[in-house]
């Protein structure tokens, strides 16, 4: 601990007197016993929010992103700039922040859409599935299929 002459004591990593401490985004002086230090500024806990969907980016587990002069939690950041694929089911754009099951990387479904295409029986986690001329089947169905496309694969 470092010992300022107005008797103040901050940690030695801080570096700056807490009298001086400034936050990011209000301005205000930071009285508060906890803070957060991100992007090279120093922030008040509720003061750090992302900038698009307000929550709190100081929370356990939370990233700052910044993309842009925005502050964006990890889901706002992948919604706008992540890579995206197409569900080989529906065809329709799979958004780098939803769960998707992908079998491949250029293989890939939507979790509503991961599902027998003979029965449409949804997969649960441990079901086996099998892939087949680009057909996703469960054990039962995939025994019929193999004699539909002639032969085992």
């Amino acid at each position: 601990m470092a010992v300022f002459n107005d008797g103040e004591t901050v940690h030695e990593t801080l570096h700056v007197h807490p009298s001086k401490l400034e936050c990011g985004e209000c301005r205000e002086k930071i009285k508060d016993q906890y803070f957060l230090k991100a992007i090279g500024k120093y922030w008040h806990e509720d003061c750090l929010v992302c900038d698009l969907c307000q929550c709190r980016l100081g929370e356990v587990g939370c990233h700052v992103l910044v993309k842009l002069g925005r502050k964006l939690c990890k889901r706002d950041y992948l919604r706008l700039f992540g890579p995206t694929g197409l569900c080989n089911s529906c065809q329709q754009p799979i958004a780098a922040y939803e769960m998707a099951m992908k079998i491949t990387p250029q293989v890939q479904y939507h979790l509503e859409c991961f599902k027998c295409a003979e029965c449409e029986k949804n997969f649960c986690v441990g079901d086996k599935f099998y892939n087949l001329e680009s057909n996703i089947f469960c054990e039962t169905d995939y025994i019929v299929a193999l004699s539909k496309f002639g032969g085992e694969h």
